[in-house]
């Protein structure tokens, strides 16, 4: 009996200590009002999964740095879940990377960034929502008062992949006050297609007439739709309540200059520029992979950055667009944050 008992409490001790190593994840719930009225009906109701570190329920002293992981275009919440839950890969290996001392503790959230268009661009837009003032003011501050952060640009990360790097890129670049340091994996957007190749997705989006129309569409095509609800809102164009760079008139799209500078503006490389001072207060990563059709914009982002001495790193790995992301997150962007990110009160 006496041995039976022992071996109980040797099992209990090793379940508590297993638990105590493993980080944890919480989903939110939460009314964002920078997402309220917009054109399309979208939900202002949005879930935020949110990664615990080991640890953080024991020592209710302790503060932690965070960063947002943007997802990419087609993705949700309910998608996330599924590599992001309990027990998955993505926990048991960054929970190692922590207890193993590899990287510094550190709170991950994962917010939604998907709409009836299949993405938001995470920009501001009358027709689907302030999406960057939903990340940059509500979601952080949220974070910041349910969790025991460090609340504070140098201890706040952002990043994201495709979509999700495009939209971490542009804002970190507008906001340095509210985030330290950025990573864009394989990100979209950086340059505008050009006038041949965007043609061909902007002709048939112009075509369109309904989201039921829409859902049937091309990849490409329901991009490009995503693109001008975002870059070009016109509150008097239904049912996309939208101006498109293309005419719906005619078998060959023209394409309207006028249009294109909207998106122009919205295109991080045209950002560059304008945002030296900016970028100089950011720690900045980007990869890509040689597969990748969006190697030459990044190298071109890239370019850009070097051209205006704004420190960075840059790395281009054998593969596609998003087959290596979930290696690439543990390997190369969680040790980056730590890196770069305060993760001590000062």
């Amino acid at each position: 009996m006496t041995n039976r008992i022992l071996l109980v409490g040797m099992i209990l001790i090793v379940a508590v200590s297993f638990a105590a190593q493993t980080g944890t994840i919480k989903t939110d719930e939460f009314h964002f009002a920078s997402l309220e009225g917009n054109l399309v009906g979208d939900s202002p109701n949005r879930s935020v999964i949110v990664y615990l570190p080991p640890g953080y329920e024991g020592d209710k002293k302790m503060r932690y740095p965070v960063v947002y992981l943007l997802h990419g275009y087609g993705a949700n919440v309910a998608g996330n879940k599924g590599w992001v839950r309990e027990g998955s890969a993505f926990v048991e290996t960054t929970s190692r990377l922590i207890t193993e001392k590899k990287i510094s503790p550190m709170i991950i959230v994962m917010p939604d960034g998907s709409n009836r268009f299949g993405g938001s661009m995470y920009t501001n837009s009358v027709t689907t929502g302030n999406w960057e003032d939903y990340i940059v003011r509500e979601l952080v501050a949220f974070i910041d008062k349910n969790y025991r952060t460090l609340p504070k640009a140098e201890s706040r990360g952002i990043a994201g992949t495709s979509m999700g790097g495009y939209g971490a890129l542009k804002i970190a670049m507008k906001h340095p006050d509210v985030f330290g340091a950025v990573y864009g994996n394989s990100s979209c957007c950086l340059v505008l297609a050009p006038p041949a190749v965007m043609s061909e997705s902007a002709g048939p989006a112009a075509k369109l007439t309904s989201f039921e129309e829409a859902a049937k569409a091309p990849v490409p095509v329901r991009i490009s739709l995503a693109y001008a609800a975002a870059f070009s809102p016109n509150p008097s164009n239904p049912p996309f309540y939208s101006d498109h760079p293309a005419s719906a008139n005619g078998s060959d799209a023209v394409l309207s200059t006028a249009v294109l500078g909207r998106w122009q503006a919205n295109t991080p490389i045209n950002m560059v520029d304008q945002s030296v001072t900016n970028l100089r207060r950011l720690r900045v990563a980007l990869d890509i992979g040689t597969q990748d059709r969006l190697l030459e914009s990044n190298r071109q982002f890239r370019d850009a950055l070097k051209r205006n001495r704004i420190e960075h790193t840059y790395e281009e790995f054998d593969g596609g667009h998003t087959d290596k992301t979930r290696e690439r997150i543990g390997t190369k962007m969680l040790p980056f944050f730590s890196r770069t990110l305060v993760s001590k009160a000062k």
